[in-house]
């Protein structure tokens, strides 16, 4: 993770920055005027005219054009932003990126010139892309990348009388800090190898995120003894291939601290739960050998659900907050499930496996059962469920199931405050036809039609009492391809939606 520090500044006026090796950028419509309005007409128009018209500069979106300072004068970058009706969340991300991008290797500092043209969700928007565009994962390469100069970017919100209250511009910049630095150990988990990240490898982060935060956080790992006490059999039918343990872990947040003392038990808390498959070869149910590598971003959902409890603590918001990560390793072996068993999950249902390879559902479900006994609140799970998801949505939105209008409703505004989307998808009972079994009271795939729609049918058989939400990440959660890497998705939408929780 790459160290840049962003700070927000207040002034009445532009205020003059120390000139080696820094930065003043100007963001400009393509009508050729500022976003921001700047009142040192006298030091600043005239060399922004004169490099708009020495570079042919037309503002279009990301397009820049860059006057190199001295040691008596900062660097001038001016950044188009397109049409001021489409600067939108993505607009605000490429802007960014951009921005880092030029900047990174020739300067250490910046001032990005802003006032009240953003608003505080689209500052957020912009801060966290900023912070996010310098993050990198290089622990692997032999010979590091030392050319990145810029540590410090500094946001001026130029204020006058019709500003009123910059608190809502310092929450958020608060916050976007607390997002990306569990944004960053979502990335950096869900990116080690799957030799190093194993089931109790995650386990081990949740013990030393704990340590980090002893007054908010306590942390309890079940292992397949405990689930086998339990009657957890949909888990172990997973995990038992793999010579690698199962492992169930529980994050609890408690904010609601006074100290070290804990105010209060937790009680009806909100509750994530992540899918936790740290490598998925599909099982007896053998995926391709292309792309496999992959699958280690399989343990997505539980990579977001440790990074979410990191923001937690780094915002202290004063919620109860558990974080559950089913992590197991999904194998083929002698001891491996077969298509065509039979087991019987923790709530008593019998489930006919007939595709091993749709395993992340087995480990939910037994998540599910097992997390409502601290009579949830609200049960929000996430995981890179179904490669369904991705021939409907792609990989701009993440597919949204729930049973509660008003779980949908929050989580559909926060999406929008995160630009961190998701799209809202049916789950009729109609579907639930398609898991009828033949010899048990359901089947763990419901065939090619609507595959994301049964996968989510499925999970919502084992929280039928409970206001629930399940995000399927499969098409949001990495990038594939030759430059594949966690995205940290959905961090954003999952502590904006706690930040909403507060209000």
């Amino acid at each position: 993770m790459a160290k840049l520090n962003l700070s927000l500044q207040l002034a009445k006026k532009a205020q003059k920055k120390s000139a080696k090796n820094s930065c003043s950028v100007y963001l400009i419509h393509d009508n050729k005027q500022l976003l921001q309005n700047h009142d040192n007409k006298n030091t600043l128009t005239a060399p922004l005219q004169n490099l708009i018209k020495a570079s042919n500069f037309g503002g279009k979106i990301c397009e820049t054009a860059i006057s190199f300072g001295t040691d008596e004068s900062p660097s001038l970058l001016i950044v188009g932003v397109g049409k001021a009706d489409k600067l939108n969340g993505t607009a605000l991300q490429k802007i960014a990126k951009t921005i880092y991008t030029t900047l990174s290797k020739n300067h250490k500092s910046a001032t990005i010139y802003l006032d009240n043209s953003l608003d505080s969700v689209q500052f957020g928007q912009l801060a966290l892309a900023l912070l996010n565009a310098s993050y990198t994962f290089d622990k692997y390469k032999s010979k590091k990348d030392d050319k990145i100069l810029l540590n410090q970017i500094t946001l001026q919100v130029l204020t006058d009388e019709k500003t009123g209250s910059l608190e809502a511009f310092e929450q958020s910049l608060a916050l976007q800090n607390a997002i990306f630095i569990g944004q960053s150990l979502t990335k950096d988990v869900a990116n080690e190898p799957p030799n190093v990240c194993f089931p109790a490898y995650m386990a081990k982060q949740a013990k030393d995120l704990a340590k980090q935060y002893p007054d908010l956080l306590t942390v309890k790992v079940l292992g397949e003894k405990d689930m086998e006490k339990l009657g957890m059999n949909c888990f172990l039918a997973v995990s038992r291939g793999s010579a690698k343990e199962g492992q169930l872990v529980l994050l609890e947040y408690n904010g609601l601290t006074k100290g070290k003392n804990k105010a209060k038990k937790l009680e009806n808390p909100i509750v994530f739960v992540g899918k936790g498959v740290t490598f998925d070869t599909g099982g007896i149910s053998l995926k391709p050998g292309e792309g496999m590598g992959e699958m280690k971003f399989d343990m997505g959902g539980a990579a977001a659900t440790l990074g979410a409890m990191k923001a937690l603590c780094e915002a202290r918001l004063p919620l109860q907050v558990v974080g559950a990560l089913a992590c197991a390793e999904n194998m083929p072996s002698g001891d491996a499930t077969r298509p065509g068993d039979i087991v019987t999950a923790m709530n008593g249902t019998t489930v006919e496996i007939l595709n091993t390879d749709a395993e992340g559902r087995l480990v939910l479900c037994d998540t599910l059962t097992y997390v409502q006994q601290y009579k949830p609140k609200v049960i929000i799970d996430m995981a890179t469920l179904t490669g369904a998801c991705i021939i409907a949505l792609g990989h701009v939105r993440t597919g949204l199931y729930s049973n509660d209008e008003d779980v949908i409703f929050d989580l559909e505004q926060a999406s929008e405050d995160a630009h961190d989307r998701v799209w809202h998808m049916p789950l009729d009972e109609d579907y639930q036809e398609q898991l009828n079994s033949h010899f048990a009271d359901v089947q763990n795939i419901g065939g090619r039609p609507a595959g994301s729609v049964t996968a989510s049918c499925f999970l919502s058989r084992f929280v039928k009492d409970v206001p629930w939400a399940h995000l399927d990440i499969a098409g949001t959660a990495w990038i594939s391809g030759s430059k594949a890497e966690a995205t940290g998705r959905p961090v954003p939408l999952l502590l904006n939606y706690l930040n909403r929780q507060v209000w």
